[in-house]
């Protein structure tokens, strides 16, 4: 068996000793800083360029279209086995995870670590064939991604660039990145594309925040409500909160299970009675699915067969609609430390009708 030493040079014998590869990692709120790196770039810029973005099934045209008329590069979704190209945006499409050898390679596979496609993975390979010529880019998202792959691609003697959290919509993947040692610079979307302009083309190295300076990732939350007014007032609320950052809301269960599955948010705020598949089934399905995420419910049931339900679903938490804007912050801190949250109506409601206690959430997943 071939030594480590050997096995890498045998992994990058097929990519030419001038090639460079910049990949992206990005999910929830990276779209506006996907643009602002790739609108500066030239069309004969030296480099491809891969972007592993977390996203839904639906409409999987519509960011290659975005993207393609925002930049001067081209843009497409990768396929499998396709050759990658200076000046190309080679964009992992939705259901598969990607992965870098002389070419593109699409992986059919179900989720990893909540997410797919998977930047680990991408990153990884990318290390593995390109080396000291990788450049990894960490933008906005929620989770720890690309946290492990950019370490690979540091230890292999690459760049990575973690986009500046002040710029983030959510700036969790960054700070793990930065957690784990990997980031050597962290940078606004703007400095990302004339540092990337450096290091592949040459020139003046731009100047960015040290990564050691710490950036504490947000608590992820999905609202759901068939109420577009109460969804519009409870984001108002939680986006006043500089720690709680809301990544999605959806109108039915059915959406908040996609959203679930899509975003692995560290909360859900559960309206109890929805159309379609109501707040107490999607709850148990998303649960059996990720049980590390913690669902508050909201709602204006507080009838002992709906708290009940609710709570044998597996809510950690259930706040009454006309106690939301004084209670919500407060229940969204309580599942996060592991604890239950009842409004002083509903544990009373629970005593009283001897129901069971809710058992604690576990913990916090990331």
């Amino acid at each position: 068996m071939p030594s480590g030493t050997d096995q890498d040079a045998g992994d990058r014998a097929g990519v030419s000793s001038s090639a460079r590869l910049v990949v992206i990692a990005a999910s929830a709120g990276a779209l506006p800083a996907i643009i602002d790196v790739l609108a500066p770039l030239p069309a004969d810029f030296p480099a491809a360029i891969a972007l592993v973005q977390h996203r839904g099934h639906a409409e999987p045209q519509v960011l290659i279209d975005i993207l393609a008329r925002r930049t001067r590069l081209r843009v497409r979704h990768a396929q499998d086995g396709a050759l990658l190209e200076p000046g190309t945006v080679y964009v992992c499409p939705p259901g598969v995870h990607m992965t870098s050898e002389h070419c593109v390679r699409l992986i059919d596979g179900p989720k990893l670590r909540f997410v797919q496609p998977n930047a680990d993975l991408m990153f990884a390979s990318v290390a593995r064939t390109y080396g000291d010529r990788a450049v990894g880019v960490v933008l906005s998202g929620c989770g720890s991604d690309a946290a492990l792959g950019s370490l690979a691609i540091a230890h292999a003697g690459g760049t990575v660039i973690a986009q500046d959290d002040r710029t983030c919509g959510f700036a969790d993947m960054p700070a793990a990145a930065a957690k784990v040692g990997a980031v050597e610079l962290v940078l606004t979307p703007a400095e990302i594309a004339a540092e990337l302009a450096r290091l592949i083309e040459g020139g003046t190295r731009t100047r960015g925040r040290s990564a050691a300076e710490p950036t504490a990732p947000r608590i992820a939350v999905i609202l759901a409500d068939d109420h577009k007014i109460v969804l519009a007032g409870l984001r108002a609320l939680l986006e006043g909160e500089p720690d709680i950052a809301v990544v999605a809301g959806r109108e039915d269960g059915a959406g908040a299970i996609r959203a679930a599955s899509e975003l692995a948010p560290d909360v859900i705020v559960m309206d109890v009675r929805m159309p379609g598949i109501d707040g107490v089934e999607a709850t148990r399905q998303i649960l059996a699915s990720t049980p590390g995420i913690r669902i508050v419910a909201l709602s204006a049931e507080t009838d002992p067969r709906s708290v009940d339900r609710m709570l044998r679903a597996g809510a950690a938490g259930y706040v009454t609609k006309h106690r939301a804007f004084h209670e919500l912050v407060q229940a969204i801190h309580h599942v996060m430390q592991g604890k239950i949250y009842l409004s002083e109506e509903i544990a009373q409601l629970v005593t009283s009708a001897g129901m069971a206690a809710p058992a604690p959430p576990s913990a916090r997943r990331h």
